[in-house]
């Protein structure tokens, strides 16, 4: 008697059960974090790797063919062609230096908050809305736009995901674009 062949959750995944994808993930989420990690050498980079990969897995799950080989092999050489790919894409960016500030902030949008506070808020006020910020989003802001650090380098340097630091960062400029809001309605009028 022969025991059944139990599909794997990739399979059932495959198969059209979408609540296999859960179990998927959590078996390959270790060897896929081990094959970024060894691209990328920074493990924030290699998450968001994995994470790209994952949604890749997600979208390409009925290109996978079995005759070509086994699914471990072909999760694998996804999770590292986006570890690749976003090692390409950190040697594409470049560095800017805080002098370069002016031409940069020409360049930003006018609503910015930034924008508007080199067009005259004072730095007691900003620095005001500074410490009104929780600790986690101050530090982001000052680390961005005073020391002129990239996002990247901050989520480095912090051990978080660059996603994080974002959303820091954009929660933080919404914060203070709202308390130096009457401030600069003082200095237009």
């Amino acid at each position: 008697m022969t025991t059944p062949v139990v599909p794997t959750p990739f399979q059932r995944f495959r198969a059209g059960d979408p609540s296999a994808f859960d179990h998927f993930v959590a078996e390959y989420t270790g060897p896929a974090y081990a094959t970024a990690l060894q691209v990328l050498k920074v493990p924030a980079r290699a998450e968001e790797a994995v994470q790209d990969a994952f949604v890749r897995l997600w979208q390409r799950a009925g290109q996978f063919d079995p005759a070509r080989g086994h699914e471990r092999s072909w999760v694998l050489a996804i999770a590292r062609n986006s570890a690749i790919d976003a090692l390409r894409k950190q040697g594409r960016t470049f560095e800017r230096s805080i002098d370069d500030a002016p031409s940069v902030y020409a360049l930003r949008d006018p609503d910015d908050v930034w924008q508007q506070v080199l067009e005259g808020l004072t730095s007691i006020d900003v620095r005001a809305a500074l410490q009104q910020l929780p600790a986690e989003q101050q530090d982001i802001v000052l680390q961005v736009y005073y020391e002129g650090k990239r996002p990247v380098e901050v989520a480095r340097e912090l051990g978080i995901a660059e996603g994080t630091v974002r959303s820091r960062l954009r929660l933080a400029l919404a914060k203070l674009r709202e308390a130096l809001g009457p401030v600069r309605e003082d200095l237009q009028s």
